[in-house]
């Protein structure tokens, strides 16, 4: 089956995989703006926020202030790690 991809396909798959990448590089290889504004989906937030997965599934359903903070990009949900360094340190 050949698949035939125009140039924006490819462009948004490319996005994809970059940030898939950067997701998961470990945290002490980058810069401290990087940190900042780390993407991570729902099992990195639960080990970056040293919580179980089932916590962060909790929390979303019962803490509005931390719903907010819940990012959707198309079917994924991500959270950015500075703003869960945010709601942690309230």
């Amino acid at each position: 089956m050949q698949v035939t991809l125009s140039e924006e396909d490819a462009r948004l798959i490319a996005k994809y995989v970059a940030d898939e990448l950067i997701a998961r590089q470990p945290v002490q290889m980058m810069t401290m703006k990087e940190k900042r504004s780390r993407r991570l989906d729902i099992g990195q937030a639960a080990k970056y926020m040293n919580r179980s997965r089932s916590t962060i599934d909790r929390w979303r359903k019962t803490k509005p202030a931390f719903k907010v903070l819940e990012h959707i990009d198309g079917t994924s949900t991500y959270f950015l790690s500075n703003e869960l360094d945010e709601y942690l340190n309230q």
